[in-house]
């Protein structure tokens, strides 16, 4: 089979590789092709530069053009005019300015006719002058297909913004912050030649739709597969088991672990576990995936559906159904009675019942006057599936399917909220968005612990007998959430303070825990996920160890003499620091979120299916 982005034009493939935000700002706003639609493409990646040069990744076009570098903003300053010949192609080449650009701004590249009047296209991207580039911006690159890892189409890859904490040096071995990878499709799917279509409505999620704001809740990385639901032949396919090669739920997994190899190097842990979100027929996929797959997923929000892949082979009487069953047994995609003869694995019922689900639909998504000619009625005319699917959940997507899923997932212990949305149809409305990412948020913090930041800042020694021990903690909330915890000063392996310390969204929280030393010797003090020291103290008359002590043994005085050789060699003078980022306070943690979610959307958003 030929590879899917063999039929890329260089336009295509190019616009959206290896860009942020702010350089995807420019794809969404490039100028149409307003005379002739010349075939030209330019991929400029945000970067840093002394301001005598910018380096231009590539550049096509079939036409002859001039390509204009010049400030995005403010004055629009002209740094370089290019004039080119059709046939033009280069990458990554170093342009020296007619210009110097003074200070890090907005750059932006236009391919247009020599006359001018319009644009042919064109990009943007963040040049960093005499400074690094700011770490305050998520990152958006493409990932073209790679059919030896595993995936035939092409993926987009969020990397979220680091904070200041996030970019911290101090090693990674003491660190368990976690952030899942938040997985979605492109809304618009289409056929497996529709790869334009599929690109711009994969970059508008990334950007601004509802896995951005996902993914921006949690601070997590994120991946939008971009994969078709039809065959060339339009036949409707989301998930086919008869095609272990071809399988599209197998491929996004190899993009998430794609994606977890690429982001080994962020000063995070991406767990297999990730999070899943998908409306219409994208829902539809990640309810089959999740089902097949249930030991990779920690949560997944599901919306503008009313059927649900049942976690059972056969109907009883504990089983509510909207209808009156011809048979009892529930194949795949219905139930799950032949799944391990399709895909030669058992059901893992445990990890499935464990996977947490948010449904949400709107309440108007139905024509009761019409129900059997829905527009999103899934599996219509294919026999005995949407036969069956009708006997077990009814015909109305709301008021029969989708409270009849509801009822059979309760009744089956499964962990899943459903919401349905008054006076919205088959629609993503602000209001669901909203409710969605505060489940996620929930869900990421119930399973890998809020974000924060830690610095303790530690005394010297060597102390004496009644003397005090003060350790000053501060924690930096990176999350975006508020929360609270309690922070647990152990000596000698033993809890001696706690202190419950809270922090707003970007906030430093401190609190100082205090310890009395009663005996001399070596003593080993840490906070709690933190950090430990070793500290000597002596008796008030200047010995170290006390009349009731004995000569230590051999293996002891070698121990002892490599900690107060690393304590003798430290300035006596300055407090020391050391900062490990964690995504709770210790054991004991709490999460208080306050104020809801700060994330407001000014538009209505509408992902419609297939």
């Amino acid at each position: 089979m030929e590879s899917p982005t063999s039929v890329w034009n260089r336009r295509q493939v190019l616009k959206l590789a290896g860009i942020s935000t702010v350089g995807t700002a420019a794809l969404s706003q490039t100028s149409a092709v307003a005379q002739e639609d010349a075939n030209v493409s330019v991929q400029f990646n945000d970067q840093e530069s002394d301001g005598s040069t910018v380096v231009v990744e590539s550049l096509y076009t079939e036409v002859e053009a001039e390509v204009i570098i010049f400030h995005s903003e403010g004055d629009r300053q002209r740094y370089k005019v290019l004039n080119v010949e059709a046939g033009t192609e280069f990458s990554n080449r170093t342009i020296e300015l007619d210009e110097p650009i003074p200070e890090t701004q907005l750059i932006s590249i236009s391919i247009q006719p020599p006359e001018g009047a319009y644009s042919y296209g064109g990009a943007r991207a963040t040049v960093a002058v005499g400074e690094p580039l700011g770490s305050d911006t998520p990152q958006i690159e493409l990932i073209e297909a790679d059919p030896d890892a595993g995936f035939n189409w092409p993926y987009l890859l969020y990397i979220p913004p680091r904070s200041a904490s996030a970019d911290s040096t101090e090693p990674r071995a003491n660190s368990t912050e976690t952030r899942p990878l938040i997985v979605g499709n492109s809304p618009a799917r289409g056929l497996p030649s529709e790869t334009e279509r599929r690109l711009d409505s994969g970059r508008r999620t990334a950007e601004s739709g509802k896995l951005n704001a996902i993914a921006s809740e949690l601070n997590s990385p994120g991946v939008v597969a971009l994969i078709p639901s039809r065959t060339e032949d339009n036949t409707y396919q989301n998930i086919s088991l008869s095609d272990s090669g071809d399988r599209l739920d197998l491929q996004v997994l190899s993009m998430v672990e794609d994606a977890r190899e690429r982001l080994a190097d962020e000063p995070y842990d991406v767990p297999e576990k990730f999070h899943a979100e998908g409306f219409s027929s994208n829902g539809r996929f990640f309810d089959k995936l999740s089902a097949l797959h249930p030991q990779r997923v920690n949560a997944i929000s599901a919306g503008g559906n009313g059927i649900i892949v049942l976690p059972i082979e056969e109907l009883n009487d504990d089983i509510p159904t909207a209808g009156d069953p011809s048979t009892t047994t529930l194949p795949w995609p219905v139930g799950i009675a032949d799944l391990q003869e399709l895909i030669g694995d058992e059901f893992n019922k445990e990890a499935w019942l464990e996977t947490n689900r948010f449904w949400y639909i709107g309440a108007q998504d139905q024509d009761p006057d019409n129900p059997g000619e829905y527009l999103h009625k899934l599996y219509k005319e294919s026999g005995e599936i949407d036969t069956l699917i009708s006997e077990v959940f009814g015909s109305l997507q709301v008021d029969d399917r989708f409270r009849t899923s509801q009822a059979i997932l309760e009744q089956v212990g499964a962990a899943a909220e459903f919401t349905a949305y008054e006076d919205a149809g088959h629609e993503v409305t602000p209001e669901m968005t909203e409710d969605l990412v505060e489940f996620h948020r929930r869900q990421k913090n119930e399973e890998f612990g809020p974000q924060f930041s830690r610095t303790a800042e530690w005394p010297n020694g060597p102390f004496t007998v009644g003397e005090r021990l003060t350790i000053t903690v501060s924690y930096e909330n990176i999350g975006v959430a508020d929360a609270t915890g309690s922070a647990t000063l152990l000596v000698d392996g033993e809890s001696v303070d706690t202190s419950e310390v809270g922090a707003a969204p970007g906030e430093v929280g401190r609190t100082v825990l205090e310890y009395e030393f009663t005996s001399p010797g070596e003593h080993t003090v840490s906070v709690e996920g933190v950090a430990s020291k070793s500290f000597e103290v002596t008796a008030a008359d200047g010995n170290t160890a006390s009349s009731e002590e004995t000569e230590p043994s051999d293996d002891s005085s070698e121990d002892s003499s490599e900690d107060s050789s690393d304590d003798s060699s430290e300035d006596s003078t300055q407090a020391e620091s050391t900062s490990v980022e964690q995504p709770g306070f210790g054991l004991i943690q709490a999460i208080t979120a306050v104020g809801g979610i700060g994330y407001l959307l000014k538009r209505r958003t509408s992902e419609n299916s297939d």
